[in-house]
């Protein structure tokens, strides 16, 4: 997952409301789940939305890549569909099985293609088998790093 502070495609908005407003929705973050930096950006970009009428250029609104990905963006829609491990998956540190797979691209309605290629890209997969089962790490150029559960 990127370093939004360090990384030249974020950058810090601040503001002030109300203690008690900022306590609950810090509150509701933690009880979801969800970085208050996740919350804000969907509320940013719902707020853009219903001001212009269309959504913002962001990074956000382009197709995801990733299984990762997809969960990252769409994290408070995916709160309510009873998959496990969201945060996880968010991060990439584990990997959905086919079936929350399928749950997750259903809530979403991703159709059958972009559900293919972002599987395909997710799993990249180098895979060995020793005696304690099968290992699945992610693919980077044949080296084999960041070895991955499923959820």
């Amino acid at each position: 997952m990127t370093d939004r502070r360090r990384s030249d495609d974020y950058k810090q908005i601040s503001g002030y409301i109300p203690l008690d407003l900022a306590l609950e929705f810090k509150s509701i973050c933690a009880r979801l789940g969800i970085s208050q930096s996740d919350a804000i950006e969907e509320m940013a970009q719902e707020w853009i939305a219903q001001k212009t009428g269309s959504r913002s250029n962001s990074s956000r609104n382009a197709a995801p890549k990733t299984i990762a990905d997809l969960v990252r963006t769409n994290m408070a829609e995916l709160k309510r569909c009873g998959v496990k491990n969201l945060s996880a998956l968010a991060k990439g540190e584990v990997l959905p099985t086919p079936g929350d797979f399928a749950i997750i691209t259903s809530v979403l309605a991703i159709p059958e293609e972009e559900r293919i290629k972002i599987w395909q890209e997710t799993f990249k997969l180098s895979v060995y088998q020793d005696t304690r089962g099968v290992k699945v790490y992610r693919d980077s150029g044949g080296v084999k790093e960041d070895e991955c559960e499923y959820s």
